[in-house]
């Protein structure tokens, strides 16, 4: 009797590696950007900023201007630098050899106190001209900065009644803008500014900014 053969599925003839494409467990692969990362590991390991000084930070007009000086080791041959002002990057630059210094200036700055802010990290740079930055070896300096705004001084300018001005007694009238404690000769700004100081039921004083 003639009997027709058992029919043996494809897949179990093939080798372990094919058996991946009839749903076998799925291959893991080591991407493009796993290998960078090992490497970029690899290369920066050893890598550090050393020296970040910061000295000289002033502010004029609205310009601040600073430096300092930096230094890498570990087989580093370059530094990235940002700056930062008031947790805002203003700029950033590369600077090439093992130690050096660096300047930054930035003009429109509001007046009043700012923090300036600066971050590194080492670098490598081949013969070839890529570049690799340590970003996991990141060293940092700050420094607080303060411009006095421009303005005058609370100057006394005379009292009033304020059941003239407001036909209620000071306390419930309660005028605004009211004045700093004690304000004559305190600095304020900006000039032409009025303010008012309760010195009873019945009288405020005046001041402005001059």
């Amino acid at each position: 009797m003639y009997r027709r053969p058992a029919l043996v599925p494809v897949c179990a003839l093939l080798s372990v590696s094919l058996l991946l494409g009839c749903g076998g467990v799925e291959a893991v692969s080591t991407g493009p950007e796993e290998l960078l990362g090992t490497g970029e590991s690899a290369l920066c390991s050893g890598l550090s900023v050393t020296t970040l000084t910061l000295s000289g930070a002033s502010t004029y007009q609205g310009e601040m201007a600073a430096s300092g000086s930096w230094a890498v080791s570990g087989g580093a041959n370059a530094i990235r630098l940002e700056y930062y002002i008031g947790g805002t990057l203003y700029s950033s630059e590369e600077r090439t050899g093992t130690s050096g210094t660096w300047y930054f200036s930035q003009a429109g700055i509001a007046c009043g106190t700012r923090t300036l802010l600066v971050k590194a990290w080492p670098m490598v740079i081949d013969s070839n001209g890529s570049r690799t930055t340590c970003w996991a070896a990141t060293k940092s300096t700050s420094q607080a900065i303060t411009e006095a705004c421009p303005g005058g001084h609370w100057e006394f300018a005379g009292t009033e009644s304020c059941a003239d001005l407001f036909m209620r007694t000071c306390y419930q009238a309660n005028p605004s803008p009211a004045c700093p404690t004690n304000p004559q000769g305190v600095s304020c700004s900006p000039l032409g500014e009025m303010c008012w100081r309760v010195r009873s039921a019945s009288i405020v004083d005046q001041y402005y900014c001059q």
